[in-house]
């Protein structure tokens, strides 16, 4: 079996997936930038105007998150292996690298919470070297990965 179906278990998968952790939040900034243009077009006594900012805020907070936790994985790759994963390293990179295209793509961006709640908590489960939270995280993305609606966004 090639080392790439490993699971994470050396410190070129853990970067690899910080890389992927990285792309994700690169992603979510962008819409996040996006998003904040579409809200300051809003008239200020839109209703939706308050849902998106605050759907906004905590997607900004999620991105910090997922930069934190990237940067954590770089640090820490030759420590940060997790055994027994089960899933092949590239299968855990392909989910993260949909999810990061799932991001760009996402007509709101609060629709993203799922999705970027799960990307944490893969982040989580293989800082804390947890392969069961790992695998639930996992299915987590992969499901919402089906779920979000994703619409290319209307250009201006």
């Amino acid at each position: 079996m090639r080392t790439d179906d490993q699971g994470l278990s050396t410190p070129a998968q853990v970067e690899a997936l910080a890389d992927q952790l990285s792309a994700c939040a690169d992603q979510l900034h962008a819409r996040l930038q996006d998003d904040a243009a579409a809200i300051a077009a809003m008239p200020d006594d839109n209703p939706a105007r308050a849902q998106r900012r605050a759907a906004a805020s905590v997607m900004l907070a999620a991105e910090q998150a997922l930069r934190q936790r990237a940067d954590g994985l770089y640090l820490d790759a030759a420590a940060a292996v997790v055994a027994g994963l089960g899933a092949p390293q590239r299968h855990v990179i392909a989910l993260t690298a949909a999810a990061a295209e799932k991001i760009r793509t996402i007509a709101l961006v609060g629709d993203a919470a799922g999705l970027v709640a799960g990307v944490l908590a893969l982040a989580g489960a293989v800082i804390a070297r947890r392969p069961a939270p790992a695998l639930a995280a996992l299915e987590t993305i992969r499901v919402q990965l089906k779920a979000v609606r994703a619409d290319v966004p209307a250009k201006p």
